[in-house]
């Protein structure tokens, strides 16, 4: 019988109320060939997520250093690397609030042994909000949470594990919106912050995190590309005082710090 269907005959005899083996209560299993057993280490990865935001989906990667899978590269030369595999989780909300988590075992073992590896998801700009009027398109920002050596490919580097079983990591995060005159127009918004890749290395014995960006919603930043490329022209940074630079491409995270405070405190 293969594993699915046995799965789906043990869900059939709990539905028809019928004494079953410990098995049932013992495990809980996934279609990749992995067995769940219900006292495995768990860790519960949330965001608590700003009004402007969407929720997040939480795409869970294992991998499996007993499982190898072949590659080949550009000279056909045959590689041996972990097998993976992936999951997508429709967070649950918690108690109301604008926390959205997802649990997760950090190990589904099975034949293959496989570990939590990484946790990606997104932050996207909800659908509607006052934020996106005037805008035609909008450009998501990922985050990664890293439980073993595997980092992704876009990174600022490795970092040493954050310590602590119950963490909170916080970001601050400016509206970046593009003017591209060059490309049909096209007007998209981003997001900017104090770095260019957002993975974290968390500790082995984590049971808790939470991703809390702040969204500085007032404090746009406005990237305008020059109507022609000739004349001299360049491109432009307007900061949300008004000063303006050019030639750059990438905001100054801490100018816009800066320019914020300043800001804050001419309004109190």
């Amino acid at each position: 019988m293969r594993y699915c269907d046995l799965k789906n005959s043990l869900m059939r005899m709990k539905n028809s109320k019928l004494l079953l083996s410990p098995l049932l209560f013992l495990v809980l299993s996934g279609c990749d060939g992995s067995f769940i057993f219900s006292d495995v280490r768990k860790v519960t990865i949330a965001m608590d997520t700003p009004d402007l935001l969407e929720k997040p989906w939480f795409s869970v990667t294992y991998r499996s250093h007993k499982c190898q899978r072949t590659r080949r590269d550009g000279d056909f030369k045959k590689h041996y690397e972990d097998d993976s595999s992936v999951t997508t989780y429709e967070p649950e909300r918690e108690n109301n609030s604008n926390i959205y988590s997802v649990t997760v075992p950090v190990e589904k073992g099975w034949y293959c042994d496989w570990k939590l590896s990484n946790v990606e998801f997104k932050l996207k700009y909800k659908k509607g909000s006052k934020i996106l009027e005037g805008i035609d398109d909008t450009i998501f920002e990922r985050i990664t949470f890293v439980f073993d050596e595997h980092y992704p490919r876009a990174t600022n580097g490795r970092n040493e594990p954050q310590p602590g079983r119950n963490k909170i990591i916080n970001e601050e995060f400016y509206p970046r919106k593009k003017e591209n005159h060059l490309v049909g127009n096209l007007v998209t918004l981003s997001f900017t912050g104090r770095k260019n890749f957002y993975a974290y290395r968390l500790d082995n014995d984590i049971e808790r995190v939470i991703f809390r960006p702040v969204i500085h919603v007032n404090e746009v930043v406005t990237w305008i590309d020059p109507l022609t490329w000739g004349h001299g022209e360049q491109i432009k940074l307007v900061y949300p005082d008004g000063s303006v630079e050019l030639g750059e491409a990438e905001p100054d995270f801490e100018r816009l710090q800066k320019i914020r405070r300043e800001r804050q405190q001419t309004s109190n």
